[in-house]
């Protein structure tokens, strides 16, 4: 029988990782706060952290969880906090993915589970709209990534046992569980939405396989209730309202056709993606002889594919339209490319038991299969303009993003030593594509100079004109 777990191919995967996981990894030792991280850490510095939070959550939004982690922001401590945050959330991917392949997958081998990690980390990394937004910039990763870690790691608590009709989790374990799920509600609407469709999904696979409720999963689904209750009804709501005003926003029919118009959009750029069909490509052809599948499970899996990831891109960005008018953010599509990937895995798992009721051979991933396909993804890194892979290595092996540290290092020590209260600072000309976010503005009102003067304890920061 065919095992993946040969030499050449242990071998190809650790290399992957190497080439498409790596750079991002060193690239936290570059990584520098922005934007609203200045005036986050300065509310704690001025006010303490359990007002902060208090008047964020009352004058401003609901999203309660991720700020009660950027108000305990690592630049508190020091800007090399600040860079572990940032490696904490590389780690914690790969971390996370493992922990929820392990235990949705767990009669597979360990060499098998190491792929589907690393050739997910890949495509997540590769195809992500913004690297800066969802690692190296505090408010957008805690906003956007933590929730989709978050979700990873209670998939891996949970694993495939969940939908037995005899699991019984021990209360602790429960608890902890129903915490995390009211985190992530709290983190921000996109992924309180997404998260809330992945478990009401869960709970109706298990009621309609055993034609019962599943208490532990009702109890998370409960917990989540509550936390989007706690974000939904905040007065701070309605203030961040009054931020946006077109004829779309908050009109149902232009809305919906908007996001329609952008999901669909946006799954033509993901499905047309090289890399996504490499990755299926290897998926497919190192997929275990061990997950075997009747054609009734195999169809109730491409059916929930179909809906999460249409539910994913439609929902994610109606939530945008509806609310803002306007696409989400470049840090909120990344939170649905991570759902995006997560549900299309769940579509070839049921393509493939599918198939395999039928007799039709698939490929198997020999070595002239692994070859081709790992030569056809560095030639595509190398020659495709504009992907992160390649930014990344890039950013590092050009010195852009030491010199981006060097300056942002320079104008901390510049503002530290001014001995006036209004200080000009040098514009930053280095702007590595995958590290930098936004600079200071020249004008010393603007909020991100406001709070960047907050936190350096002076009466205004601005750009030299």
């Amino acid at each position: 029988m065919h095992r993946f777990t040969s030499p050449l191919n242990t071998s190809l995967v650790w290399l992957l990782a190497l080439i498409g996981i790596s750079p991002f990894v060193l690239l936290c030792c570059y990584a520098q706060p922005s934007a609203d991280d200045w005036y986050m850490a300065a509310d704690t510095m001025e006010k303490g952290y359990w007002q902060s939070n208090i008047d964020f959550y009352l004058g401003l939004t609901g999203r309660f969880f991720s700020s009660a982690v950027l108000f305990l922001h690592p630049m508190l401590l020091s800007f090399g906090a600040f860079k572990c945050y940032s490696l904490a959330l590389i780690l914690g991917l790969v971390v996370s993915l493992r922990w929820a392949v392990g235990g949705w997958f767990p009669e597979t081998s360990s060499g098998w589970k190491w792929l589907l990690v690393v050739t997910s980390s890949v495509l997540f990394l590769w195809a992500m709209p913004s690297t800066a937004q969802g690692f190296y910039w505090g408010t957008g990763s805690a906003g956007y990534t933590l929730p989709g870690l978050l979700s990873l790691c209670l998939a891996g608590m949970f694993g495939r046992r969940c939908l037995d009709s005899g699991w019984r989790p021990q209360p602790v374990m429960l608890v902890i569980a129903s915490l995390m799920a009211i985190a992530i509600t709290g983190c921000t609407e996109v992924a309180m939405a997404l998260f809330f469709a992945h478990l009401v999904v869960l709970n109706a696979v298990f009621f309609w396989r055993h034609r019962q409720v599943s208490r532990p999963l009702a109890i998370l689904l409960a917990a989540t209730l509550i936390g989007v209750a706690a974000v939904v009804l905040t007065p701070g709501n309605s203030v961040r309202r009054t931020w946006y005003t077109n004829d779309v926003n908050h009109v149902f029919v232009p809305a919906v056709l908007m996001a329609l118009k952008l999901a669909l959009r946006q799954l033509a750029v993901w499905l047309t993606f090289a890399p996504f069909f490499l990755f299926s490509l290897v998926i497919v052809s190192a997929w275990p002889a061990a997950l075997q599948l009747s054609r009734q499970r195999a169809w109730e899996l491409i059916v929930i594919a179909v809906v999460l990831m249409g539910g994913t891109l439609f929902g994610g960005f109606f939530l945008g339209t509806w609310s803002m008018g306007a696409a989400i953010p470049l840090r909120g599509i990344n939170l649905l490319l991570l759902f995006f990937i997560i549900d299309w895995i769940i579509l070839l798992a049921g393509i493939i038991a599918l198939l395999r009721t039928c007799s039709i051979e698939l490929p198997r991933a020999g070595v002239v299969l692994s070859l081709c396909a790992f030569l056809i993804f560095c030639s595509n890194a190398q020659m495709s303009v504009g992907n992160n892979i390649k930014a990344a290595w890039l950013d590092l092996l050009s010195g852009r993003a030491a010199q981006y540290e060097q300056q942002c290092a320079q104008r901390h020590a510049l503002i530290r030593a001014a001995t006036t209260p209004d200080v000009l600072v040098p514009i930053l000309t280095a702007r590595p594509y995958t590290l930098f976010f936004n600079d200071l503005t020249a004008d010393p009102a603007n909020w991100r100079n406001v709070g960047c003067a907050r936190f350096f304890r002076k009466h205004s920061v601005a750009l030299q004109p």
